[in-house]
């Protein structure tokens, strides 16, 4: 996550730039490069008993839910909270909470699939790839969603409190 100075000082138009910048961008590089890695190791390592065989169907899953989970914060919350009207921003910010929740489920699931990253002993390099991306997309979702949740929206309850 970002320094903490600066998420203090940063105006909430500044923070949203940022998520938008830094994560839904990010989000929508990484996810393509996932599915391609787990279709083809799933494709290639068919037979290995330790295959995380399901996986690019889920990820192909959490893309689809991250697209309609940030299309709604960058056309609805997001304008909301940049003009102010901090009130009428509850509703989403509940939804968008509750979608978070969401996503933690998926990475969860996600840990399953792949059993919590961990490479068989003779897994090629696109299997290494893979789970290296995959750890650094949960990271990246996990400071996504803790920047919104414990500093943006925490921001929107205090206002209306």
């Amino acid at each position: 996550m970002a320094n903490r100075t600066w998420l203090e000082e940063a105006t909430n138009e500044e923070l949203v730039e940022h998520i938008l910048n830094r994560y839904h961008d990010t989000h929508r590089d990484q996810l393509p490069e996932l599915i391609r890695l787990a279709q083809r190791v799933e494709r290639v390592h068919s037979g290995h008993p330790e295959c995380p065989t399901g996986l690019s169907a889920h990820l192909e899953a959490m893309q689809a839910e991250l697209e309609g989970h940030m299309a709604k914060e960058e056309q609805i919350l997001f304008p909301m909270i940049v003009r102010g009207i901090a009130g009428m921003a509850q509703g989403p910010i509940s939804v968008m909470r509750s979608e978070h929740d969401d996503h933690a489920v998926a990475l969860a699931r996600l840990n399953e699939l792949t059993n919590e990253q961990q490479l068989p002993e003779d897994a090629c390099n696109t299997w290494y790839k893979l789970y290296e991306e995959i750890r650094q997309f949960r990271q990246d979702l996990q400071d996504h969603i803790a920047m919104e949740n414990t500093v943006l929206f925490a921001r929107i309850d205090g206002l209306t409190a």
